[in-house]
């Protein structure tokens, strides 16, 4: 019995190397002569890259403190007020400031408000109300992405005795443009 499995598999494998190539097979017999082969081409359109939005949000500290008037020292040299200031808001460097950095592949508009606190009533205007920041780059520097900076400015007094209080919100809000 296994010698007639043997001989059947023989025979499927001489079966198997008798079946003709599907190639275009063109036999010339001339000396001069020549054939010719068609070459196709297809065109397939590439997809287009889906936009990714991807915006960094580097935040001041967003602290302010509301410093009143001061009349100064009395100099009886001179008879005026040395060291005289006017009330208003004072930040430590950079605490005003927000960054936007725009590593999408696509442009951004960053939209910028500040909203009070009822409670409060403290008025708030930012520089730059608006960053039109381009797409980023390819292959460019991730440090060398497109920013802007836009620094808030507070105006009105604040209540005697308020402490690290709340008096308003900045937001950010991103658009195409």
């Amino acid at each position: 019995m296994k010698k007639f499995a043997v001989l059947l598999l023989t025979l499927a494998l001489f079966c198997a190397l008798a079946i003709p190539s599907f190639a275009a097979t063109e036999k010339i017999d001339t000396a001069n002569g020549s054939k010719t082969a068609d070459v196709k081409g297809t065109y397939v359109a590439g997809s287009t890259a889906a936009i990714v939005y991807s915006v960094d949000i580097k935040w001041g500290s967003m602290e302010f403190t509301y410093t009143t008037a001061s009349q100064g020292t009395w100099n009886p040299k001179t008879h005026q007020y040395d060291g005289a200031t006017t009330a208003g808001w004072s930040y430590a460097d950079g605490a005003n400031e927000v960054e936007v950095t725009n590593h999408s592949n696509a442009d951004v508009t960053a939209i910028l408000t500040y909203t009070p606190n009822t409670e409060y009533g403290i008025d708030g205007e930012f520089d730059k109300s608006q960053l039109d920041l381009e797409a980023a780059t390819v292959n460019s520097a991730f440090s060398d992405a497109p920013k802007g900076i836009a620094k808030l400015s507070l105006g009105g007094a604040l209540a005697s005795g308020v402490q690290n209080a709340v008096i308003g919100t900045v937001t950010v809000k991103l658009g195409n443009n």
